[in-house]
């Protein structure tokens, strides 16, 4: 490793070296910070500068225990001569001045999380006036390849603008509480904060953007389909066909106040708009959509479409109704039957979670019960008895013990899709080449965490789980998805999640096609890789 000074002055740079290069031997990965060209100024009246390395950090450990972050420094001795007015030390991350409490007399001290993994130099820069000299000395951070992830709160400037300039809802982020600090995602680990490597920062706020911006951008591309839906409800639009669909003229889809196989009801707007339960408010609007898509589209109701009825049915409620009713709709698929979730916040505060149907004709339906936005355990894609449960395979199945094989699906591509479940909460929508939770090799969720994740949406209604508690964990899962550089392994269950990095891709593999639990408790995977 070579140290050198670099004298600039007014006329340019100007150099002058002494001495030669010594060999070294390193320990391992660890350069031997003592091993330096020494140079000498090429004038002793201007200033000069020289850094050493005076301690190397120990390697940090795959999880935080109480250790003493001091290991984990490193440590400098500057040296400076002549007028010098200013000096500092510094990398890409960081810069430290005298003003600095790490810096002490002659020693400059530096937090791990001041460093780049791995080997990296510090430059030390002194000037007096136009005058500056320089030193550099090496440094290594040594990392673990597998760690355990501490997940922080950290603001995302770039999508908060987004939003600001996107939209349509003035105070957006303060109506969803400004900044959030406290989750349980940020709450079951924490490590020092001076650590730096094993960081994951999300902005659990603005990424709720990632899901709310699919019907901004499904107004733009499908606006029949969407907008003017939506729009459509408490209008008068003037336009004879639209008025039909509402007054039951047109459509097949019966709405609440039907009576007999002929006569198909009538959109009323007042029940739709004072409706205190989201499952009211779809009673109305649902049926509206069929009709809708049959009527005023060239395909009618799709049921691969359920990424384009989600967020529009979601739309139409927050919009139209006025019992301050909030819906969360997604897209799941069931193996060849595109259907959805609905979580619904009713005017008195109670949740609940329903699923979405995209045809007017579900084949669960039932002679007392549509079927199109059931209860979720009022579903027949979770009864036993149900044609549907049979025909469709659903991913809230996965690893409940009502659940039968009737489908091609092995057990990887079952627990995938249950991923893809509930990773949808926090974007149904993806660019084309864009990696999605369930297709992604380098996220993988236990099957404990994925059971248990499964099973409190299957139970949604009877448990008293928080679905903001749910839909947090699905944006994390989300983000981590959306970064192919790294491998995440997500475990523990929805109550404590867990999070680590990994730099073995067959621990990866490994993790999606853990039938037995081997991989449940990933931290003792973490601490034996270490």
């Amino acid at each position: 490793m070579k140290r050198r000074h670099l004298l600039l002055g007014t006329t340019g740079l100007l150099t002058a070296l002494a001495g030669c290069n010594t060999s070294t031997e390193n320990n391992g990965d660890i350069p031997n910070p003592n091993n330096t060209t020494e140079t000498t100024p090429s004038n002793s009246a201007d200033i000069s500068i020289s850094i050493s390395t005076s301690s190397q950090p120990d390697k940090l450990p795959p999880i935080w225990r109480n250790h003493n972050i001091a290991d984990f420094q490193a440590q400098f001795q500057v040296e400076t001569s002549g007028n010098v007015e200013s000096v500092n030390v510094s990398n890409e991350k960081v810069q430290i001045g005298p003003d600095s409490d790490q810096w002490n007399d002659n020693t400059v001290t530096v937090q791990p999380g001041q460093m780049t993994p791995g080997e990296q130099e510090f430059t030390a820069t002194a000037s007096s006036g136009s005058n500056q000299a320089q030193d550099t000395a090496p440094a290594v951070k040594p990392t673990p390849g597998n760690y355990k992830v501490d997940v922080i709160p950290a603001r995302n400037e770039k999508m908060r603008e987004e939003i600001s300039q996107n939209s349509i809802q003035d105070n957006y982020i303060e109506e969803r509480g400004g900044f959030v600090t406290s989750d349980v995602v940020f709450d079951t680990y924490s490590s020092h904060e001076q650590l730096g490597f094993n960081k994951f920062g999300i902005d659990l706020v603005a990424y709720e953007w990632r899901h709310d911006n699919d019907y901004t951008s499904l107004a733009e591309a499908q606006p029949t389909e969407v907008k003017n839906f939506v729009d459509s409800i408490g209008t008068d639009t003037g336009n004879p066909e639209i008025e039909a669909i509402k007054s039951g003229e047109q459509g097949i889809s019966k709405y609440p106040n039907a009576s007999g196989r002929r006569d198909g009801g009538s959109f009323q707007l007042d029940e739709f708009r004072n409706a205190e339960t989201v499952g009211e408010a779809l009673d109305w609007v649902h049926p509206y959509l069929f009709n809708w898509q049959i009527i005023r589209t060239d395909k009618g109701p799709v049921s691969t479409e359920d990424a384009l009825y989600a967020p529009t049915l979601e739309r139409a409620i927050e919009q139209n109704t006025n019992q301050g009713l909030e819906v969360h709709a997604w897209d799941v698929e069931t193996l060849g039957h595109g259907t959805g979730l609905m979580y619904g916040k009713n005017a008195d505060g109670s949740e609940e979670l329903r699923f979405m149907e995209t045809v007017a004709s579900p084949v669960t339906a039932t002679a007392d019960d549509q079927q199109l936005h059931p209860l979720i355990e009022d579903s027949g894609y979770l009864d036993p008895a149900n044609d549907g449960f049979q025909e469709y395979w659903h991913p809230l199945r996965f690893g409940w013990e009502k659940d039968e094989d009737t489908s091609p699906l092995g057990f990887e591509d079952k627990k995938r899709s249950a991923v893809s479940a509930f990773g949808g909460m926090s974007n149904s929508l993806h660019a084309e080449n864009n990696p999605v939770p369930g297709a992604s090799d380098t996220v993988a969720p236990t099957t404990e965490y994925v059971v248990d994740f499964t099973e409190k949406l299957r139970n949604f209604n009877q448990n008293d789980i928080k679905f903001e508690t749910l839909y947090n964990q699905s944006k994390v899962l989300e983000k981590m998805v959306m970064d192919e550089d790294t491998n995440h392994i997500i475990y523990g269950k929805t109550e404590n999640p867990q999070y680590a990095v990994v730099a073995d891709d067959s621990l990866v593999e490994g993790v999606w096609e853990d039938r037995s639990g081997e991989y449940d408790d990933f931290s003792q995977q973490i601490l034996a890789g270490a």
